[in-house]
């Protein structure tokens, strides 16, 4: 804060941020914007009901998690990427994606995001953003593993087999 602002009583403190926080800021707003667009494709095209309420749901994670980023990229001054459509709605279920499938590649996205949200946060030194990917990272991790579970209940997630020795 300058001494001019001090005397005029401009109490508005500059947060200081580097390069690299506003990159990560940006590429993981972006990111989101991808997987919300995704998710609301996949949704028209799943038909286990229960996997639509899982998307619905995923789809509310992701627009918090948006809504709070592009907040702190307005603190900044950082211009926002384009915005995917609100919401698409498909003529057709043409069946030709498989429940299955689309389960699998959210799951498999999430598991990548997730550990490279983790790299993201360690590279901040920021403390109201690395609180922010801290946050977002034990939230979605935590829907990560409710994804597994449920994956495995329904028989959609591929298991490993067995290692044994001899």
């Amino acid at each position: 804060m300058s001494i001019i602002d001090s005397l005029l009583g401009n109490k508005t403190k500059q947060v200081k941020v580097h390069a690299g926080e506003i990159f990560g800021l940006w590429q993981h707003l972006v990111q989101r914007y991808d997987i919300r667009e995704l998710t609301d494709i996949f949704q028209n095209f799943a038909n286990d009901i229960d996997f639509k309420v899982l998307l619905t749901a995923g789809m509310n994670v992701i627009d918090k998690e948006i809504a709070i980023l592009e907040n702190q990229m307005d603190s900044f001054g950082i211009p926002l990427p384009p915005r995917p459509p609100k919401s698409i709605n498909t003529k057709t279920n043409t069946e030709i994606l498989r429940d299955e499938l689309m389960f699998r590649v959210i799951y498999m996205g999430m598991q990548n995001f997730v550990a490279q949200q983790v790299q993201t946060t360690m590279q901040m030194q920021n403390k109201t953003l690395t609180e922010i990917f801290q946050r977002a990272s034990k939230d979605e991790l935590e829907f990560v593993q409710k994804l597994g579970s449920y994956g495995k209940l329904k028989g959609w997630l591929f298991i490993p087999p067995e290692y044994k020795t001899n």
